[in-house]
Formats: C-alpha cells, sequence, structure tokens
C-alpha cells in the first residue's frame, strides 16, 4: 500500500492523529513501522522527537478532500432562485414567526427578496391590526437590495417601485377594508416608512432575518477567523444589541460537504443590560461547497434587560420545494 510522509511537529497525541486521518492508532503505528526507517520506528506513544510520519496515500486523498485549502470565502458570482424556510421565536413572550421567502441571486452582487405567507405561532394572522400590517408589509416585496463585496447589505434598489406599488395597490386596499383611529395611525406610520424606503436601511434591518442572512461572511479569515461587530435588534427591547463577535472558519468541509463558519461572541456595553451579565450571540452558517450559497442558518441572540434574559431563535433551512 502506497503511503505519504506527513509532518507532524509539535504534534504529540496520536490519538488526535488517528481520528483526523480515520484510521485506529494501532493500524496507524503499524503502518508507519513498515515503511518508515530503523530510526523513526514508533512506540505506542509518539516521541518528541519524532516530526514526520507515514500514513496510507488513500487515507491521506481522503484527508485531502475534506480540507479548506483557502481561508478566503469569496461571494456567489451567478444568478439563481433559493427559498428558505425561515423560523423567529423568541423569549420570554414565547412569540413564534414562521415563512417562506424567496432569494434570487442577480448580476452585480444584486439579490430580490420576496416573501410568503406570515404564520405567528403556527396560525394565520387573524386579529385586524396584524392582518392590516402583514397586508402592508407585502408591498415591500419583491425588494431589490445591491450588497457589500462580503455579503452584507448595501442599498434598496428599486425604492421607487415600492412607493408606486404602496400608493397604487396596498394602501387602497387597505382604505377599502380598514377604518377607524388605529387603521388611521398605523396607515400614518407605514406612510412615513414607504416615503423614505429609499434611504430606509436601518428600518429594514429591524427586521432580525435580513441582518442575519446578509452578514458579512465573504471575506478572508487569517489563521481561519476574523473579529467584527455586529449588531441586531431585538423588537421586544425596541433596541439594538452591538456585540463582539468572532467568525471562525472550520478548515475541514462538513460530512455533507459544506462550508461551516461559527460565529460567537459577547454583547458589547449596552446601557439596556441593567446588570453584570451579557448577552451572547451563537450562530452556524452552512454555505455550499460550489455555489457558496447560504444552505442553512441555526443559533441564537442574546441580551439581558432588568435581570431577566432576552432570547432570539433562528432557523433558515433551503428548501427544496414549497411545503
Amino acid at each position: 500500500m502506497e503511503s505519504v510522509k506527513i509532518e507532524i511537529e509539535n504534534l504529540v497525541d496520536i490519538n488526535l492523529l488517528s481520528e483526523e486521518y480515520d484510521i485506529s492508532k494501532e493500524e496507524l503505528i503499524s503502518f508507519h513501522n513498515q515503511n518508515c526507517t530503523l530510526h523513526e520506528l514508533l512506540p505506542e506513544q509518539l516521541p518528541k522527537y519524532i516530526k514526520h510520519i507515514y500514513i496510507p496515500l488513500d487515507k491521506y486523498n481522503q484527508w485531502k478532500k475534506k480540507q479548506i485549502l483557502s481561508a478566503h470565502i469569496e461571494i456567489p458570482e451567478f444568478s439563481g432562485e433559493f427559498t428558505y424556510g425561515v423560523s423567529i421565536r423568541q423569549e420570554p413572550s414565547d412569540l413564534k414567526m414562521h415563512y417562506l421567502t424567496d432569494i434570487q441571486r442577480l448580476p452585480g452582487n444584486t439579490v430580490s427578496v420576496s416573501r410568503q405567507k406570515l404564520y405567528v405561532n403556527d396560525e394565520e394572522v387573524n386579529l385586524m391590526v396584524e392582518k392590516l400590517i402583514e397586508t402592508a408589509g407585502e408591498a415591500l416585496y419583491p425588494i431589490h437590495l445591491s450588497l457589500h463585496q462580503q455579503g452584507n447589505l448595501s442599498e434598496i434598489k428599486n425604492g421607487k417601485d415600492i412607493q408606486i406599488r404602496w400608493k397604487e395597490v396596498y394602501l387602497p386596499k387597505i382604505r377599502e377594508r380598514y377604518v377607524g383611529e388605529t387603521t388611521d395611525e398605523m396607515i400614518a406610520k407605514f406612510n412615513r416608512f414607504y416615503e423614505h424606503i429609499e434611504t430606509g436601511m436601518v428600518s429594514l434591518q429591524h427586521n432580525i432575518f435580513y441582518p442575519v442572512f446578509f452578514l458579512p461572511l465573504y471575506d478572508r479569515y487569517p489563521n481561519y477567523q476574523k473579529k467584527e461587530q455586529v449588531e441586531f435588534y431585538f423588537p421586544n427591547l425596541g433596541e439594538t444589541v452591538l456585540y463582539d463577535a468572532v467568525f471562525s472558519l472550520q478548515k475541514m468541509y462538513t460530512d455533507r460537504g459544506r462550508i461551516l463558519v461559527h460565529i460567537t461572541g459577547d454583547q458589547c456595553y449596552e446601557e439596556i443590560s441593567l446588570d453584570e451579565k451579557k448577552g451572547k450571540i451563537d450562530l452556524v452558517y452552512r454555505l455550499d461547497k460550489k455555489t457558496r450559497n447560504i444552505s442553512s442558518v441555526t443559533g441564537t441572540l442574546s441580551t439581558f434587560y432588568d435581570h431577566q434574559e432576552i432570547k432570539i431563535f433562528i432557523e433558515i433551512y433551503q428548501q427544496e420545494s414549497y411545503l
């Protein structure tokens, strides 16, 4: 059986080596001793003076196929349309929202986003205010967004079209269906939102889906890590929470051939946190190996207010077809 000589300087735990190359410790030592020179023979524990070891070529090739050789994730360059199931749950309110959303990648680092029917606590919205908000929100889609080279949001591209859609289609529909002081107040809020939609990126970021899905993932990861501050809006508090985050790129593809980026970190000092406890960010992104499009996002965001932990649970999964 063919062999490969690999460098193991500073590695003294043969169990870690056997796990990495998917070969038992006994087989690894036996194979090495059959292929090495006399002075390279190994006992059961790796001596510190050994700097190289022989492993089977097929095991090495299997290991190499799983390695992410470049610590640089480039933004997808080709067009395509993908459907995602989105689930967002908040604690302690225990409010859950889920819906399907279509993401169409367009040339020039631009995406088009459309959202399907919204469900709250596994039911269609049925209260008057909820239905009014859902109808008014439909005017936003499709929304065309330009992206920075790292994949985070840059600007809204079709603001004029959205304004026309609101004024000519959805506003008349709402006025026809709903009347009253509450309706007038809600319409006034949406009028302000759509009037300034072209510069409404801050308001858009209040929808947790956008800052989570469009994080700056496409970047260089020196030593397979990078540090960056990120922020998310907590609807329960009406406040934005800032985190010192570490983006960790896993050096190997997952068993399903995904690129994995794990984002962890602690909340920066915020006045809304009234005790010493700080919130945390813990998000796992899986990207397709070939396309580099997001396959899934799972994780939590947390903060503390008045000695109570506030958490947002997020699940985003690419769908093969509509449910």
